[in-house]
C-alpha cells in the first residue's frame, strides 16, 4: 500500500461519542468539544483523513449518535503553545506536533481503515500534563470549525 504524505490543507476528521465529559453545552445552548474528546491512552490521538474517506464525516462515527469534528494538517502543525515546566514555571521543554498517516490494514482486532492518521508530539511525551496541553488546543481549533456531524442523542 502507497502511503501519501499528509498536506497542510488536508481536512482531519475526529469522532467524538456522545459520551459525557467529551463536549460541553454552553449557555445558549451551544455544543463544543471537549479536550477530553482528544484523549488517548497512547498520546496519539486518531484522526480520519477527509480525502481518503471520500469527504464523508459519516464515514468516522461508529454509531449514529456519535458526532464528528475537523481539524485542519496545517494548524496542527501549527501548534506551538506545547510546553513542560519545572516547578517553578520555568520553561523545560517545547514540542512540536505532527500528523502521521497510520493506515489500518489487516489488523486482528480492528477493521481496515486506510485514512487512519495520528497526530503525535515531537519529541514524543508520555507527561499527562504536557498532553494535555496539546488536547486542549486541538479542542480549540475544531471548535473553531462547526461540527461536520453534530451529535445526534442531545436533541
Amino acid at each position: 500500500m502507497l502511503i501519501i504524505p499528509i498536506a497542510d490543507d488536508e481536512i482531519l476528521y475526529r469522532r467524538v461519542p456522545c459520551v459525557e465529559g467529551l463536549y460541553i453545552i454552553q449557555a445558549g445552548g451551544a455544543i463544543k468539544v471537549s479536550s477530553a474528546a482528544f484523549s488517548d491512552r497512547f498520546f496519539r490521538p486518531s484522526v480520519n483523513r477527509a480525502e481518503l474517506c471520500h469527504n464523508d464525516p459519516g464515514e468516522t462515527q461508529g454509531d449514529p449518535s456519535d458526532g464528528v469534528v475537523s481539524v485542519v494538517t496545517g494548524d496542527v502543525r501549527s501548534i506551538d503553545t506545547v510546553v513542560r515546566n519545572d516547578g517553578k514555571g520555568n520553561l523545560l521543554q517545547t514540542f512540536g506536533v505532527d500528523v502521521e498517516p497510520v493506515p489500518i490494514i489487516n489488523h486482528p482486532e480492528l477493521p481496515d481503515n486506510p485514512a487512519h492518521a495520528e497526530i503525535h508530539l515531537i519529541p514524543t511525551s508520555s507527561n499527562k500534563a504536557v498532553f494535555r496541553k496539546l488536547c486542549e488546543r486541538l479542542a480549540q481549533l475544531a471548535n473553531e470549525r462547526p461540527w461536520d456531524i453534530a451529535l445526534q442523542s442531545l436533541f
